[in-house]
Formats: C-alpha cells, structure tokens, sequence
C-alpha cells in the first residue's frame, strides 16, 4: 500500500485493510522540531505508523529540484535570483524518486521505517544554483538576499493566503538550519548509478523556458 500524505485515520484503515506493508513518501529533514511545517507533519504521520501495527517504510525523499527551478521564474526576466536567505540543500528530481520508490516496491522490506535521505550527491545554496544557471546559459544570474517580512508581504499581496506564506518562509528557515543539507549515498545505490544533479535539471528547465532569458551586463 502506497500512502503520500496520509491522514490521521489511514494509518488505522491501513491496519485494518491487513496490507504486508505500507509505503509512505515522507521527506528528508522529517522531525518534530522541524522549521517547515510538511516536515513536522511527515514526522507526526511516521509516528502514527510505527503505532499503527503494520510494517512500513517511510521515504524520506530530498527535497524536490523542481521546486527550485521554480523559484528561477523571476529571475528569467530580471537575472536576479531574489530570496529569503536559505542553506544547502540536497535538490533531487521527481524521476529518480520515482526509480527508487519502484526499486524499493520491488525488493520489500529493504527498509524498515524511515529511509536514510534519499537525495542527489551535492547540496547547493541559491548562490550555487546561480552560478550554475549562468554556466548553463552562458548569460547573467545572481544572487540577491530579501528580507522576510518584505517577502512573506509580497507573497500576501499576490494573494497567496498568510498560513502558506508563512509555511513557505519555513522551507527557507529550515534550510539555514542544514535540515535539507544531507547528501546521502543511499539513492545512488538504489539506482544503480548517480543521481541526476542541479546542473542538468537547469540545462533542461532553462532550455524549456519561455520568453527572453537575461543578458550580460
């Protein structure tokens, strides 16, 4: 049984349905003490099912890279990458994961409860992720740092509701705790070979993009 993000009673359900195992898409950086509310709630979820009487294995997958690629939108008409300041972390694509959760559907019982981070090989900050943007595309990025507040009420102003502005400042703040910063090998071995890294995910997401990309100077 696969459960992405399962409330309270599947776990129970689940139990219930007398499955051999549940497989739960959990996070890198999952803890009660967590800065990112998704990664306070991934540990109250594993919690639950280590109650719940099933065997289960909770993925704790790296932080997804093309929430990064998103957050270049901007920068492909301004060059600049502007904000929050943040950490390293370990930006790893949707279809490795994909790999790896069939790998790990594959050979049950592999992992018992949480996974070790299921990451790429390198962590990168904002400032590496421009730099690797520039290498890619032969033009300009940069890295700015904008204030919090001014950010979250940009984010407000756009309509994005306070609570997700809010969550969405929690990812920056847990990325400067080092909480995504782990680069482990256990993806790698899962798949057989290297993970795809940051400098391809830009290669092809800047390659994709619509409109002008930015110029020197």
């Amino acid at each position: 049984m696969l459960c992405p993000t399962p409330p309270r009673t599947a776990p129970a359900a689940a139990g219930a349905a007398g499955p051999r195992r549940v497989l739960y898409t959990s996070q890198m950086g999952a803890g009660s003490a967590s800065h990112f509310q998704a990664c306070r709630d991934h540990a109250a979820t594993e919690e639950i099912l280590r109650g719940c009487g099933v065997p289960f294995t909770a993925l704790r997958n790296g932080f997804y890279a093309a929430s990064a690629t998103r957050f270049l939108d901007h920068a492909l008409e301004t060059g600049e990458i502007l904000l929050p300041a943040d950490g390293p972390v370990a930006w790893t694509t949707h279809a490795d994961l994909a790999e790896a959760t069939a790998a790990v559907l594959a050979d049950e019982g592999r992992f018992e409860g949480p996974t070790p981070p299921l990451t790429a090989s390198r962590a990168l900050t904002f400032d590496d992720i421009a730099a690797l943007a520039s290498e890619v595309t032969g033009r300009r990025f940069t890295r700015s740092t904008a204030p919090e507040a001014a950010f979250r009420d940009q984010l407000v102003a756009q309509g994005v509701p306070a609570h997700y502005a809010d969550q969405f400042l929690g990812i920056f703040a847990a990325a400067r705790a080092g909480e995504f910063a782990t680069a482990d090998p256990a993806l790698a071995e899962l798949l057989g070979r290297e993970p795809v890294g940051m400098r391809e995910v830009l290669g092809e997401a800047l390659r994709q993009a619509p409109g002008e990309h930015p110029s020197d100077g």
